[in-house]
């Protein structure tokens, strides 16, 4: 059997990383973005610019505030994700790629915030498990309230997040407790996995995990996840309780791993997968 590979075909603001996806950072996107992300049988999982949400753009990182100003909607003013230069491709091997990308979260009434320092891995396994390492490291580059709007009936969100495409149905969230829920409102867990049905034949499911790494600050993290009526939406939100003060020239590192696969895994399956990760040294 032919082993899987990856091929990579960079264009200023956009960097094609085949079979799993891409990532996206036009000068015309107001925050960097992977978008089409697929299973490994090339379903797509992500959804663009969706029509309820504009600003949702497959998997993301932003926070909702910074010092006041909103660097997640797109009402203006806002604040936006600026490319200091072009994320540089390092081909590690043929099953391995890594992107990395500077950035500079700025907007006309703060000034440049944050200096990022952000690391992408992708990665496709013999298993027919597609996964992306996401490593945001945050430099304050003044004193900052990093802020979320107050859970409500919505609220809470900021961090990595992922908007699903109107192919995934039937959406639920595996739990490392065996259970499955159609919502998470800043309930904390070391992970949670996406589970759908998608278009493309009888019962095709796939499902998107997300594991959080014991480094980020408040974990295990407390996640915003919903679903129902095309409304696909999962969210790491480290910041769901309370704001996090950031002292200036101090440095946030926060690390997810992502995987992709089609079918289903059982909790003691994805378990064990987050425990290989977790214990992984990031830096």
């Amino acid at each position: 059997m032919k082993q899987p590979s990856l091929n990579i075909c960079q264009q200023v603001g956009r960097v094609a990383v085949e079979p799993i996806g891409t990532y996206r950072c036009e000068s015309s996107l107001p925050k960097p973005a992977i978008h089409p992300l697929y299973s490994p049988t090339g379903v797509l999982l992500s959804g663009f610019e969706m029509s309820d949400h504009v600003w949702h753009r497959g998997l993301w990182f932003t926070i909702k505030f910074v010092n006041g100003e909103n660097f997640w909607e797109e009402t203006p003013p806002f604040g936006v994700q600026q490319s200091v230069s072009q994320p540089v491709c390092e081909l590690i091997n043929d099953r391995h790629v890594r992107l990395n990308h500077h950035l500079s979260w700025t907007s006309a009434s703060t000034g440049p915030v944050i200096d990022e320092r952000r690391t992408v891995d992708f990665y496709v396994g013999d298993d027919s498990v597609h996964t992306i390492d996401w490593t945001s490291r945050l430099r304050a580059q003044k004193n900052l309230t990093l802020d979320r709007t107050p859970y409500t009936t919505w609220g809470g969100y900021g961090g990595l997040a992922f908007r699903g495409s109107r192919e995934l149905q039937d959406v639920s969230y595996l739990l490392p407790d065996g259970k499955s829920v159609a919502s998470l409102v800043g309930q904390s867990h070391e992970w949670t996995v996406l589970q759908a049905v998608a278009d493309g034949g009888v019962k095709r499911r796939v499902s998107i995990g997300f594991i959080d790494h014991p480094s980020n600050p408040r974990t295990p993290t407390p996640w915003y996840n919903k679903s129902g009526n095309g409304y696909t939406f999962a969210n790491a939100s480290f910041l769901f309780h309370e704001p996090l003060p950031v002292d200036s020239n101090t440095t946030l590192s926060l690390s997810y791993r992502v995987l992709m696969r089609d079918g289903s895994w059982t909790a003691p399956e994805f378990a064990q997968l987050a425990k290989t990760y977790r214990a992984l040294k990031v830096s």
